[in-house]
């Protein structure tokens, strides 16, 4: 028998008794739940990549639901989340088609049978749970764990679009180690000792054999001059222990203008070539 799906869902909705009421249900089932009342908690809270998303009509705009297009094209929401708005009342058949056409996988009137879309989200939710894993595999160093340089491109380019959008910079650091040619340097235990030392916030990659790349957001130019002291100390006895010396470079985007994560490492690693 197969384990029963475990899944974090989220419920947006401006209506108390239905939130609490539908939270009720999902939580009963064994769910993880978040809850969000307004437009603004929903954007904020779908930075925590829930596997489904069930939205009352009541925050977004009808007839075309623009804050379910929104939630759609967000960058933490994959494609294959599923999006279910809830209305009051029966649905027509032109807002079902709008609310396909806005991303949603389908429109729900009340009365909502619990039991029904209990069945619902585990089916739609399969296949999802399923392309996160591969896609994680795909995107992680098995050796170290830490982000290979294609996850760190799709990571650091969603961080990057959160992070403009919030107003908040962007800092890039590249590190590379040096060893000397009779005494090479340790690529899988500096590899360890980088995922021991990176914060929950930061995506940090290993692109090279032992070279690593980390974009914090919310950093500015001195937060990064202090996020490279902190992680050179760390990762310090790995480095000398292998005979050589640990390089760094870095570049910063304001959070208000638009830029490519790729520009910073670029910046990065010309930063780190002068240094």
């Amino acid at each position: 028998m197969a384990t029963p799906l475990k899944l974090t869902l989220l419920i947006a909705c401006a209506d108390e008794a239905s939130r609490r009421s539908l939270e009720s249900v999902l939580t009963s089932a064994g769910h993880h739940v978040i809850t969000a009342e307004t437009a603004a908690a929903l954007l904020d809270e779908v930075a925590r990549r829930p596997d489904a998303i069930i939205l009352d009509a009541s925050l977004t705009e009808p007839p075309d639901f623009t804050l379910c297009r929104t939630v759609r094209s967000h960058p933490y929401v994959s494609p294959a989340t599923p999006i279910i708005l809830t209305t009051s009342g029966a649905a027509l058949r032109s807002e079902h088609i709008a609310a396909l056409r806005a991303g949603a996988w389908e429109l729900r009137g009340e009365p909502i049978d619990a039991e029904d879309l209990l069945l619902r989200l585990t089916a739609y939710t399969q296949g999802k749970v399923e392309a996160d894993r591969i896609g994680a595999e795909d995107l992680i160093d098995q050796d170290s764990g830490l982000y290979n340089a294609i996850g760190m491109i799709r990571r650091s380019e969603e961080l990057a679009a959160l992070t403009i959008r919030q107003h908040m910079p962007l800092a890039c650091a590249v590190f590379r180690a040096v060893g000397t040619r009779d005494n090479e340097v340790d690529g899988d235990r500096l590899a360890t000792a980088f995922k021991h030392v990176g914060r929950i916030s930061d995506v940090v990659a290993r692109t090279r054999p032992t070279e690593f790349a980390v974009f914090a957001p919310a950093t500015d130019e001195s937060g990064v001059q202090e996020l490279v002291h902190r992680i050179g100390t760390a990762v310090a006895h790995v480095v000398n222990g292998g005979g050589g010396r640990l390089r760094a470079g870095v570049s910063v985007g304001n959070g208000t203008d638009k830029y490519r994560p790729a520009d910073l490492l670029a910046r990065a690693r010309r930063a780190l070539e002068t240094a």
